[in-house]
């Protein structure tokens, strides 16, 4: 069987030298990372459970007397009538700590009932009415009783005959803070993130911590709270973790069994697992320190074939100098194959940077110049005849104002208006033909769109010169340079665009009656107008409102020309 052969030094060292490492550095982190995280995880687990189950312990041993003298009082009422026991009952229930008060309430509408209690009303003849068995009803969240003036937990018994009819009620109402004083005076309730919450509502009845002042679970939209509402509903007990490795929050709850409550305690995710956060910083670390080293080792193996190179060396002194050449063959697909195609690659790319700075200069939008790159004709002299959009604009009294101004100053007013200006011209891809003086001379390919459209952006463009040169204007002021304001001509019609000149000096241009009606054009309107061509306006008529109609005579023209002032707030 022929061994498998490398296509790469690159590949052969990864597979020999860094994939190995890393499988290991992985199955070494993911391994011991899930078995640390479990192991503390499941400390917390436990610890967390005893906590809470000794809680919920400590409330059911509170209202294990209570509730073993109310369900007396229903096992001797089913026995007999005994009216002197059952008061009784009703007075030993009354003597133990934590309770307000105890109500006995009969539904029997006969004569009064001698036993002590609030009476709804009463059984006949002197004697107790008689019931079968007593069923705990319903136990009620803390509300706040008034005779005490605290919360108060009322659970109530209902009295049944034989026909599971009710007779009567049984209630007692427990001091809800006797009822939970272990649990509130101990360490881990005062230093955690814990509360009493209703199973089925998730009302918070008590709370500790940073979730003092809380009324709900899951009333901030927090998916924890949301997931652990559902599962206190279903669970005695569990855990839930956070979003995140390590999770950033864990809770953990108990159920009580005698009361539709749960306790419920979140703690800090980062705080539990502060030791695997250490051992996963240390072993990024340390991983990172061994990678380094594996890829010294190939850089180390990688020198020993720097000879091979020289070839590629001597190449790159002569691009260096200007001297592309031919392209270089490619013998390999190793590293040294790779090395020759990035340098045919790089050459390539050269060649194509040169022809944009010497073919399209800095005044053609980037963009732009890459669409006319990939056009085949591009490089060659010669053009093709295009319906276009030509623009000038042009500074109003700027040769008077020279005169007023040093060289110095005139030529940083030049620099800040066409600072000002040539963006605006390459964001609506206009084509700088040419600088004439203050004047500017743009086209406006269609590329692809409708005349309109391209009428639309010149139009556009217009537009935002004469708004910018009010900017302009007052940002001069503050230099004591004069303001500017321009005049603005645009036509639309047939030119020659190409590449005009020699094979060793040439630019793109445009040549046609248009370019020279335009600058007569702009010398109509008046300073910050903008004045078109009847072939113009008529494309964008429905788009624009016109100020006012120029006839004129234009220099060239044998016949004179209706020209269109429109509006400085008109838009297309």
């Amino acid at each position: 069987m022929t061994a498998y052969r490398f296509k790469t030094l690159r590949g052969r060292l990864t597979v020999q030298l860094v994939t190995p490492v890393v499988i290991i550095l992985l199955a070494a982190g993911i391994g011991g990372f899930a078995y640390a995280r479990n192991r503390l995880l499941d400390q917390w687990n436990q610890n967390i459970a005893i906590r809470l189950g000794w809680a919920a312990q400590q409330i059911e041993m509170q209202l294990s007397e209570p509730l073993k003298l109310m369900q007396m009082f229903a096992t001797i009422g089913a026995a007999a009538a005994d009216a002197d026991l059952l008061e009784a009952i009703v007075l030993e229930l009354e003597k133990l700590p934590g309770i307000i008060r105890t109500d006995l309430s009969w539904y029997s509408r006969s004569a009064e009932h001698p036993i002590r209690g609030a009476h709804r009303e009463s059984g006949g003849n002197g004697a107790p009415i008689r019931f079968q068995r007593g069923t705990f009803a319903q136990i009620r969240p803390p509300e706040q009783d008034q005779s005490v003036g605290q919360p108060a937990v009322t659970i109530q018994m209902a009295l049944l005959d034989a026909g599971d009819t009710p007779v009567g009620d049984l209630s007692i109402v427990i001091r809800f803070d006797d009822l939970v004083s272990k649990i509130t005076t101990s360490d881990w309730w005062q230093n955690a993130m814990a509360c009493f919450a209703d199973r089925q509502s998730g009302r918070i009845f008590l709370s500790s911590g940073q979730m003092q002042g809380r009324r709900q679970l899951g009333e901030s939209g927090d998916p924890l709270e949301a997931e652990l509402l559902g599962l206190i509903g279903r669970e005695k007990m569990g855990t839930l973790l956070g979003p995140g490795l390590p999770p950033d929050r864990v809770a953990g709850f108990h159920r009580l069994e005698l009361f539709p409550w749960a306790l419920v305690v979140f703690a800090d995710g980062e705080t539990i697992l502060a030791p695997i956060i250490n051992f996963r910083n240390g072993f990024i670390i340390g991983s990172a320190g061994l990678l380094l080293m594996t890829y010294a080792v190939i850089w180390f193996n990688v020198e020993r074939i720097t000879s091979t190179v020289r070839h590629l060396s001597s190449r790159v002194k002569t691009v260096a100098e200007g001297n592309f050449g031919e392209k270089i063959s490619v013998t390999s697909r190793d590293e040294i194959g790779q090395l020759a195609t990035s340098f045919n690659a790089m050459v390539d790319g050269l060649r194509e940077r040169d022809m944009i700075r010497n073919t399209f200069g800095q005044y053609v939008d980037p963009d732009f110049a890459q669409h006319l790159l990939n056009q085949p004709e591009t490089g060659r002299l010669g053009g093709r005849r295009q319906e276009v959009a030509v623009f000038m604009a042009d500074i109003r009294g700027f040769t008077p104002m020279a005169e007023s101004l040093s060289p110095e100053a005139t030529i940083d007013l030049l620099n800040r208006y066409f600072s000002a200006i040539i963006p605006l011209i390459q964001e609506h891809r206009g084509i700088i033909v040419d600088f004439i003086g203050d004047a500017i001379l743009v086209f406006f390919e269609p590329l692809g769109e409708s005349a309109r459209k391209t009428v639309e952006r010149a139009f556009r463009c217009a537009v935002d010169m004469q708004t910018t040169m009010a900017e302009l204007s007052r940002s001069l002021g503050l230099l004591m340079l004069p303001g500017l304001k321009i005049g603005i001509g645009i036509d639309y019609g047939a030119v020659v665009v190409g590449n005009i000149g020699s094979e060793t000096r040439k630019k793109y241009g445009i040549v046609g009656a248009c370019v020279n009606a335009v600058q007569r054009i702009q010398g109509q309107s008046e300073a910050g107008e903008t004045v078109m061509s009847e072939a113009a306006y008529r494309l964008l008529a429905s788009q624009v409102v016109k100020a006012r109609a120029i006839s004129a005579r234009l220099k060239g023209m044998s016949e004179p020309v209706t020209l269109y002032a429109i509006q400085p707030n008109a838009k297309a």
